[in-house]
């Protein structure tokens, strides 16, 4: 990346956090009497060009896609602008991997094309010219038909091991789980390319997304009753901030409560649930925590990583979070909710 390309992503981050929505404003949003008015008060924002074309009746996941596709061409634009920026580029993938998730677990349901047609945005895929990819996927007649569409493609291996999990365990999370494998799979090559200056900036970012996806697909290895060898095909070459002496470790551990045991032994022992929750109660608390940690040095790496590659990645973290609670809002209008019960459920910054 040359200065003037990372200089201008970074201009247009810090930009682009100012315009982020403050609380106050996702107040008046959740105050709205229905989805109409809510579109309404999002016609000043950045997202008013992607709400106000809507087709009615308006639902909340027609209105999900549409800010999201804004923060897809937000995304596409910051990659673009620095062209030399593999670590941006890799965390672009997540919009892929999500909506390959949807399908695959949509096909698990027996969903057809036409019901997947209005779960998903391809706009992503359109600005990579990777369009086809999912068509094929949500064309299949089944399961097993869209895991073969996927063949010769980076994500033919972990939707295999997704499909045989699933399979044996019925669990839906399986798709998760090996598609960010394959996500989080290319953020990791990417960080390890950078300079060694560059990786230590960003590496409080990076860390946490790796070293989470690790930790936690090792506890629902567990819970799937995988044995190791198994739920080693569902992990990344190495973590960030753990050594693989602690990775093995938690691989031979008996259960998911030695493991949280083993993990207070790494920098993430100030986030380790209650053990005595229950296994699945446990894991969704330790991925609450992980997604808390990352958005709160997502915020800080505007104060403290200035010139940094992280600067662009933090904002894009900061800018789906605000999708993601504007989504929240809309389902809760929706559904009938009390204002406070809503603001609720928002995700706030610590």
């Amino acid at each position: 990346m040359t200065l003037r390309d990372l200089e201008y992503v970074i201009g247009k981050s810090y930009g682009l956090k100012g315009k982020l929505l403050p609380y106050t404003v996702l107040e008046e949003l959740a105050n709205s009497k229905n989805l109409e008015e809510l579109v309404e008060k999002l016609r000043p924002t950045d997202y008013g060009p992607y709400v106000s074309s809507l087709p009615r009746p308006l639902n909340p996941t027609r209105i999900e896609l549409a800010l999201r596709r804004c923060l897809v061409e937000v995304h596409f634009d910051l990659a673009m602008k620095s062209k030399n920026a593999g670590i941006i580029q890799a965390y672009y993938m997540k919009y892929l991997t999500s909506n390959l998730k949807t399908i695959l677990k949509g096909k698990a349901l027996g969903k057809s094309y036409e019901e997947l047609l209005e779960l998903v945005d391809l706009r992503a895929e359109e600005l990579v010219r990777r369009r086809d990819i999912v068509v094929k996927a949500m064309a299949a007649k089944d399961l097993a038909e869209a895991v073969r569409s996927l063949s010769g493609t980076k994500f033919s291996d972990v939707a295999s091991m997704a499909m045989e999990v699933y399979e044996k365990e019925k669990d839906l999370i399986a798709f998760d789980v090996a598609m960010d494998k394959a996500y989080f799979s290319e953020v990791l090559k990417e960080f390890n390319k950078l300079r060694l200056a560059e990786r230590k900036r960003i590496r409080r970012i990076v860390a946490v997304d790796i070293d989470g996806y690790i930790i936690l697909a090792i506890m629902r290895s567990k819970l799937w009753g995988l044995t190791i060898a198994e739920a080693k095909r569902f992990l990344l070459d190495k973590a960030v901030n753990i050594s693989s002496d602690i990775i093995d470790r938690m691989l031979e551990a008996g259960n998911i409560t030695d493991v949280l045991r083993i993990l207070g032994e790494t920098p993430y022992k100030s986030i380790i649930p209650e053990s005595s929750a229950p296994d699945v109660s446990a894991i969704k608390a330790l991925e609450e925590a992980f997604e808390r940690l990352a958005l709160n040095r997502a915020s800080e790496a505007f104060l403290r990583d200035i010139f940094s590659v992280s600067v662009p990645i933090a904002l894009l973290k900061l800018k789906e979070l605000e999708v993601r609670n504007i989504s929240i809002i809309a389902a809760g209008i929706d559904e009938g909710l009390s204002v406070s019960r809503i603001l609720q459920k928002v995700v706030k910054l610590q």
